[in-house]
C-alpha cells in the first residue's frame, strides 16, 4: 500500500520529469562544449557522480551520448545526429518543395501537399489549394494513417520488411472507412506494386469522398523523407486521370529530389 500522503504516481511522475530535465540539461551542454566528463556532468545537475553516471549509461545505451574509451568522457552521439539531421531534413524539404506545390497546383487545379512520416502516421507540413470550385482543403496540419493515405504509402513502401513488422505487429490494420485496407498481408502486397510503379494512390481510404495520388521524395542519400501528394475529389478521379496526375507528381517529385541535392533554391518551374 502506499504511505500517507505519497501517492506512488506522482512520486513516480516527478522522477520521471526529473530524469528528462537532467537528461535535457546534458544534451544542451553538449551544444557548447565538446564532451562531458562524470563529475562534470554532476556538478552542472547539482546531484551525485553516481546519479550522473547513472544518466550517462542510459542515455548510451539509447545512442544519445558515446564515450570514449581512452578519456571516459561523453559527446553526442549517433541518435541525438540523426534527430538534428532529420529536423533540418524537414525544414529545407519544405522551404525547397514550396513553389512546386504551387506549380503543380496550378498545372492540375487540384489541392497539392507536402507531408513527412511520423511513426504509422504521416502529417501533412505544407498545402496549396487547387482552382476548381469544389476542392479538397489545405492539408496543413492533419495527421493521417499511413495505410490509409497515399502519402503514408509511398513512405511505407521506402522500408524494409523488418521495419513494417516492427511498424505493424498485429495482422489486423485500423479501419478508417468500409474501403481502409484492413489486412497487413493486404498492405505489403499494395506496397509492392507502389515499389514497382513509383507513385500510391487511395480513394475513400482514409475518408469518404476523398482520393489522393502521392510519390517520394528522396534525400541525397536515397532516403524517403516526404510524400508529394495530389488530392482531389474521388469523383473526379477516373482511371485515366489517375495516371495523368500520377505523372504529373512523379515529374515534379524528382524536380524537388534534384534541388535538394543540387543545394539549388526552388522556384524555377
Amino acid at each position: 500500500m502506499a504511505s500517507r500522503g505519497r501517492p506512488p504516481s506522482r512520486s513516480g511522475r516527478a522522477y520521471l520529469v526529473g530524469s528528462v530535465d537532467h537528461a535535457l540539461t546534458l544534451l544542451n551542454a553538449l551544444r557548447d562544449h565538446p564532451s562531458l566528463a562524470v563529475r562534470e556532468s554532476a556538478e552542472l545537475l547539482g546531484t551525485a557522480p553516481s546519479t550522473a553516471h547513472r544518466l550517462l549509461t542510459t542515455m548510451q545505451a539509447s545512442g544519445f551520448v558515446v564515450q570514449d574509451p581512452s578519456t571516459r568522457r561523453y559527446s553526442a552521439g549517433p541518435a541525438l545526429l540523426a534527430v538534428a539531421l532529420a529536423s533540418l531534413q524537414r525544414v529545407d524539404v519544405a522551404r525547397v518543395a514550396r513553389p512546386h506545390l504551387s506549380a503543380l497546383a496550378a498545372e492540375t487545379r487540384e489541392t497539392v501537399s507536402l507531408a513527412v512520416p511520423e511513426g504509422a502516421t504521416v502529417r501533412f507540413v505544407d498545402s496549396v489549394e487547387g482552382s476548381e470550385i469544389v476542392r479538397v482543403s489545405s492539408r496543413t496540419g492533419v495527421v493521417v494513417l499511413a495505410h490509409a493515405s497515399a502519402a503514408g504509402k509511398v513512405l511505407l513502401a521506402a522500408l524494409t520488411r523488418d521495419e513494417l513488422l516492427r511498424l505493424y505487429p498485429s495482422s489486423r490494420l485500423p479501419r478508417r472507412t468500409p474501403r481502409s485496407i484492413t489486412a497487413r498481408s493486404a498492405l505489403m502486397q499494395e506496397l509492392e506494386e507502389v515499389r514497382r510503379t513509383g507513385f500510391a494512390s487511395s480513394i475513400e481510404e482514409s475518408a469518404l469522398g476523398l482520393a489522393s495520388v502521392a510519390a517520394g521524395v528522396r534525400d541525397v542519400r536515397g532516403r524517403a523523407i516526404a510524400a508529394l501528394t495530389l488530392s482531389v475529389p474521388a469523383e473526379r478521379l477516373d482511371p485515366r486521370r489517375l495516371e495523368l496526375l500520377a505523372t504529373a507528381v512523379q515529374r515534379r517529385a524528382r524536380r524537388i529530389e534534384g534541388e535538394l541535392g543540387s543545394g539549388e533554391d526552388a522556384g524555377r518551374d
